[in-house]
């Protein structure tokens, strides 16, 4: 027997051993005096406690209150009576399917349909048996999940009602703060663990663009790593503009979670809060709470809205279990994922085609093209950088620093070619000591605001030296600036651009090697002629402006999301 268990049962031989003493005082005469109008509304009972006796005589049974209580059974008190006097105040149920709460607990604000009366000066609450429509809801969802049903049909009358809003309370949640974030209820819901520079943030926020303006409004955003404060100047970047004009629910304020990996019942007040909004479509982009709260509660999300869940790559070998490689096969049965790249789909199909629930899609990210005559310009000026005269090579690096980017292989790349100069743009996840790049021909410029707008025409050409990747939205910008690209043979680049549009080189046994082979692909660069320079940079934009232009972007999200 547990300590609980124990206790209860204390309680209740107390309880009896109090009723035996009192009758053994006032003799079975009285006992039975006071017990023959049992129900009924003493002289000296005020209004209040007299209705609260009149409910109570109403709704408690005594055969099941006995039944429940053999305490009391073997005490000969009258159930009526015996609640009154004592088991409201040990916690007792008046019946099985009543909830009651008593003194200073009952009087804080509840639903509506609870019932509410004073007993002897005090407040007490009752919740109220369960909703016919709760009970219809439940059964629907048997449908689906058929150990619903469990329990048996009989025992879903007798449910317990428990309010939301109290364990959002216990759970740590603002719930006042939380609510106060979101203006109107969400047609669509972004998740997402950041509000940085990144592809996959540009990739959620082009979505919810097109979304927001054709059927989805209104919309919401929740980011559910970053603070408020750690995303200070989000709506600087130029990437991000399309959240701009939608309300943002920062998670790390209204929660006291901090930590980055989801807390158990961090998730389920996460679905609870998800499930609230009830709105038509959720999107989860990289969010790991999100795709938490998916796998284990999506079932029932999917009832009332539309899942999808974005996955770009299984990693390298899926070392370290990145999201693609963890979360597919929790997530599929009951949403869609969504990718950027042919090879990520291809990959998910083959290991998950037996239970896929949803579908496996794909939606090329979508890129502005630049304007002709701008284009036009740096197309002149990319002819005049490409003169044939003999000098060093310049050469521009775009992504954020860390070591999946392949750090090693740019830091071996510019010990290769010491007369030549590496500048190197993007957010950094460590010290450029402990990234390898340090070296002196290598220059740290910190983070480019907007791609679009910056002007590269000064380098020779464009270096990607990622080791995995999904569909590099750096690449697809890139290509509007008439500027060579030379690209690591990963993700779904090859979706997109072949060889006569940039320069792909496999990654080899070792980093050396594959350093080696970048250094002789920017040899080659250098030495081209205007004329095949200017027919590489062409093809890589008409490659990207084919597969994607806003256009073509518009019409496939048409298509997934029926609008």
């Amino acid at each position: 027997m547990s300590g609980d268990q124990m206790l209860t049962l204390v309680k209740r031989k107390m309880a009896g051993l109090a009723w035996r003493i009192r009758s053994s005082a006032t003799g079975r005469a009285g006992d039975a005096k006071a017990s023959k109008g049992a129900g009924c509304e003493p002289q000296d009972e005020d209004a209040d406690d007299a209705e609260f006796r009149r409910f109570v005589s109403s709704a408690l049974t005594p055969e099941i209150y006995l039944a429940t209580n053999p305490d009391v059974r073997s005490a000969g008190a009258d159930p009526i009576t015996h609640w009154l006097e004592h088991g409201i105040y040990e916690g007792r149920k008046l019946a099985p399917e009543w909830n009651h709460r008593y003194g200073a607990a009952a009087a804080q604000p509840r639903a509506s349909d609870v019932r509410r009366f004073i007993w002897r000066g005090q407040p007490v609450a009752l919740r109220p048996p369960l909703p016919a429509s709760l009970a219809h809801q439940i059964q629907e969802q048997g449908r689906h999940e058929p150990a619903v049903f469990a329990p048996g049909a009989l025992a879903i009358a007798n449910l317990r009602i428990v309010e939301s809003t109290d364990l959002i309370n216990r759970g740590g949640v603002n719930v006042e703060r939380l609510f106060g974030a979101v203006p109107t209820r969400p047609h669509t819901v972004m998740i997402i663990p950041h509000l940085v520079v990144g592809g996959a943030e540009k990739y959620a926020a082009d979505l919810i663009d097109v979304l927001a303006s054709s059927g989805g409004a209104p919309a919401l955003i929740i980011v559910t790593i970053q603070s408020e404060q750690a995303a200070e100047g989000w709506r600087d970047l130029s990437i991000l503009a399309p959240f701009r004009d939608i309300p943002v629910v920062f998670w790390r304020d209204v929660s006291r979670y901090t930590q980055e990996r989801p807390q158990p019942m961090e998730i389920v007040v996460f679905a609870r809060f998800l499930n609230a909004l009830r709105p038509k479509t959720i999107i989860v982009n990289n969010s790991w709470l999100g795709l938490e709260c998916i796998a284990t509660h999506g079932r029932g999300l999917s009832l009332n809205a539309r899942i999808v869940c974005t996955y770009f790559s299984m990693g390298v070998l899926g070392l370290g279990a990145p999201f693609g490689t963890r979360f597919p096969r929790r997530t599929l049965p009951f949403a869609m994922a969504l990718t950027d790249n042919v090879p990520m789909a291809q990959t998910l199909e083959r290991l998950y085609s037996d239970q896929l629930g949803r579908c496996i899609a794909v939606l090329p990210a979508r890129i502005p093209l630049e304007n002709h005559d701008r284009y036009h310009d740096r197309l002149l000026r990319r002819r005049q950088r490409t003169a044939p005269v003999p000098r060093s090579g310049r050469w521009v690096w775009v992504s954020r620093v860390e070591p999946f980017k392949g750090t090693k292989i740019l830091s071996e790349l510019a010990t290769l070619r010491m007369t030549d100069r590496f500048d190197v743009f993007g957010p950094l996840a460590d010290t450029l000591d402990n990234l390898g790049l340090s070296g002196p021909n290598i220059h740290y410029r910190g983070t480019v605001k907007d791609i679009a707008d910056y002007d590269f025409a000064d380098y020779d050409g464009f270096i990607f030296t990622s080791l995995y990747e999904g569909m590099p939205n750096i690449v697809l910008e890139m290509s509007q600036h008439a500027i060579p690209m030379v690209l690591t043979d990963v993700g779904g680049l090859r979706d997109t651009f072949d060889d006569r549009g940039a320069i792909f080189i496999s990654h080899r046994a070792s980093t050396a090697e594959t350093a080696g082979a970048f250094g002789a692909a920017l040899g080659r660069i250098i030495e081209m002629s205007p004329e095949e320079t200017v027919t590489m940079v062409e093809t890589a934009r008409n490659q990207v402006a084919a597969r994607h232009a806003p256009d073509q972007f518009l019409r496939r999200v048409t298509e997934l999301f029926g609008i």
